[in-house]
């Protein structure tokens, strides 16, 4: 088995453009990121009143084929792609046996084939998972990488942006749902896909192409006042939008269902690992505990794993937590357990900085006026 190419490459092809415009890189999941052009405030500014360009090109792709394909992906996922048309997408899960979640992903439906995004955390994670089936029958697994490389363009001018920028027209789509078209000369794929409570499309491009692409779309995006973003604002973003990321919010020592991506789930499909975990907590009507949003009644940021109280009991822990340019205020998210999570409740956080006030509040923090 050869190793994946995601990983294999611990930097994105397009660092030398992004030097080019002040990019402050790091480290972040063994992979370099831009964390900012310079101005994170700006970058989230764009992506709440205009248009940002997100590099998410370090994650991975793995095709998954043959006459058993859909039998044997469908017994490792939380969601159906039985039922998947060509050029519709879904959320999904991989579970352990026990229910707990090995990784998050989106699934396309080619036709004969399905194309598993993942994650740059889990990608490597996922190919070793489900790659040893290929043993047991005619299931097909590659990982195709190198030819899906994601760029993604969020924000209330986004489906401008993209229609300066393809070849054909873009039509209304719906969520995860994609179309074939051409950007600077290169065939790429563009789905729907909200990372941040905007609309938002990712566009999925061969590697030799990222560069070219890249630079088309702040070029032509200037007119609809786009701007590249880096994770700093990224981060804020998502967080608004109560969208939870693998390795920070979530992990293998959670259940599926305490996540809230009940849009992962089907209910319906029949056996998959984890499936019996997963049906054992929807029979019983709750679980033990449950992402929730918390607002923070202080300026201070609480920080990962700080304890969460109610009249003077443990209840959870914090998993992100940042100021909200949007609220004007500090918000976190949790997991906060059964019997405490309903939206109202009093609660405490308790920091280095001493114990402040919060309240269990509905996600999104933040909802998109479009």
């Amino acid at each position: 088995m050869t190793e994946t190419s995601a990983m294999a490459a611990k930097r994105t092809a397009l660092q030398e453009s992004q030097k080019e415009t002040g990019a402050v890189f790091a480290e972040l999941f063994g992979v370099t990121v831009v964390t900012s052009y310079g101005g994170s405030l700006l970058e989230y500014g764009a992506v709440r009143g205009s248009a940002g360009l997100i590099d998410l090109s370090a994650g991975g792709a793995i095709e998954v084929g043959g006459k058993e394909g859909i039998q044997f992906l469908n017994g490792l996922i939380t969601n159906n792609v039985k039922t998947l048309e060509k050029r519709k997408g879904i959320q999904a899960a991989f579970l352990t046996g026990h229910g707990k979640v090995r990784a998050l992903a989106r699934i396309l439906g080619l036709g004969d084939e399905f194309v598993i995004l993942t994650d740059p955390q889990t990608h490597e994670k996922v190919f070793n998972y489900i790659f040893p089936f290929t043993y047991a029958g005619d299931f097909q697994v590659k990982d195709v990488s190198d030819g899906y490389r994601t760029l993604s363009v969020q924000g209330p001018n986004a489906l401008q942006v993209m229609k300066e920028v393809c070849f054909e027209p873009v039509p209304d789509l719906a969520d995860h749902e994609w179309i074939d078209t051409i950007i600077a000369g290169h065939n790429v794929i563009v789905q729907k896909a909200a990372h941040t409570g905007e609309l938002g499309y990712d566009i999925l491009t061969p590697v030799d192409g990222l560069a070219d692409v890249w630079d088309f779309l702040l070029m032509k995006g200037a007119f609809h006042s786009i701007r590249a973003c880096g994770t700093d604002a990224l981060d804020i973003l998502r967080i608004e939008a109560g969208l939870p990321v693998y390795g920070i919010d979530i992990d293998e020592t959670n259940m599926m269902l305490e996540t809230g991506l009940v849009e992962a789930v089907s209910y319906t499909k029949g056996c998959y690992t984890g499936q019996e975990a997963v049906a054992m907590a929807t029979y019983r009507g709750h679980v033990s505990k449950k992402l929730s949003g918390l607002a923070v009644a202080a300026d201070n940021v609480p920080a990962p794993k700080d304890k969460i109280s109610r009249a003077g009991k443990e209840i959870g822990y914090i998993t992100s937590a940042t100021r909200s340019p949007a609220l004007g205020a500090t918000i976190a998210l949790g997991y906060v357990k059964y019997g405490h999570f309903e939206v109202g409740n009093d609660v405490e956080i308790l920091t280095s900085e001493g114990s402040v006030a919060a309240s269990i509040v509905d996600l999104p923090f933040y909802k998109s006026a479009g």
